[in-house]
């Protein structure tokens, strides 16, 4: 057996890891909502992880009996897919994501279901709107600033990672 045959402890490791950050994110969330969501979820998901799997990573590579060193960055690299699909999901999701709002209702409402007018009436439009921009401010992504909104620094990475996302699947940019 060569040192880069596959091992299923790679998917094992990664997939655990992940499942432990989910319930720390859990419990932490249990205890409250924190503030700058967007930052403690990174924290949680990617750079605490970051950490532990480079701890794991240099014990690896000094010989203590620990999976090869290869393995363990490879189950950090399916931790962060995972984790990064997680982060992408969770806004929609804890906004109150329109579509499945939509869908949720129609089921309640069978089976006459919904007419256009009783769909509006879901999402009024002023607090559909203003807890957006809330969040957005809160997680320092954009600010208010002579009665213009502007993007912050940390804005423009999170636009830059979604936009260079978006090229690498070779989506249009600014679509949904």
């Amino acid at each position: 057996m060569s040192g880069w045959d596959f091992s299923p402890a790679i998917m094992l490791w990664g997939t655990v890891s992940f499942l432990a950050a989910l319930a720390v994110h859990i419990l932490v969330w249990r205890r409250g909502k924190p503030p700058r969501e967007m930052a403690w979820l990174v924290g949680i998901f990617l750079f605490a992880p970051a950490g532990i799997y480079l701890a794991v990573y240099s014990l690896s590579v000094s010989g203590e009996g620990l999976p090869p060193a290869w393995e363990t960055v490879l189950a950090f690299i399916w931790h962060a897919a995972l984790s990064s699909a997680y982060i992408m999901t969770y806004p929609p999701i804890q906004a109150g994501c329109p579509s499945l709002k939509i869908v949720l209702e129609i089921h309640r409402n069978r089976p006459k279901g919904l007419s256009l007018e009783e769909i509006n009436e879901l999402f009024p439009r002023q607090t559909m709107f203003s807890d957006r921009f809330d969040n957005l401010v809160e997680d320092g992504l954009v600010s208010w600033k002579y009665d213009t909104w502007g993007i912050t620094g940390t804005g423009r990475l999170v636009a830059r990672c979604f936009l260079a996302y978006r090229r690498l699947l070779k989506l249009p940019l600014g679509e949904g």
